[in-house]
């Protein structure tokens, strides 16, 4: 009789190790496999937040450099229609031929104050701070 026991007892055991063996090892193995997987997919949700928060700030810079410049050309275009304006209520000619030497004096004034300007954005242009 404690043959057929030890028999049964061994029988059981044997079956035990094969269960675990054949579903608790597989199952643990997936476990794993789906941890790791997990941890992928959030270190890669948290990547994607990341770029879109840089994405949205550098949207969020470029709208307020672009409305700044969109302010300064409206500026820009008033200053140009204003000076437009002079040109058209004034006659140039009539008035170099009445008083050259103050016409001239101020052209070259007005000039220079052109130029001077020019250069001065160029320099920004090509030198941008940062």
């Amino acid at each position: 009789m404690s043959k057929i026991l030890m028999g049964i007892m061994a029988a059981m055991a044997v079956g035990g190790y094969l269960y675990y063996q054949t579903a608790v090892v597989p199952m643990k193995n997936k476990l794993e496999e789906q941890t790791a997987v997990i941890l992928a997919q959030d270190l890669r949700d948290q990547e994607q937040k990341a770029t879109i928060a840089a994405i949205t700030a550098n949207a969020e810079k470029t709208a307020a450099a672009t409305a700044q410049l969109q302010q300064q050309n409206q500026q820009y275009e008033a200053e140009m229609a204003e000076y437009l304006d002079i040109f058209r209520r004034h006659n140039l000619a009539k008035i170099a031929s009445a008083r050259p030497g103050q016409v001239e004096i101020r052209a070259k004034n007005r000039t220079k104050e052109a130029f001077d300007a020019i250069e001065e954005i160029s320099i920004r242009i090509s030198n941008p701070k940062p």
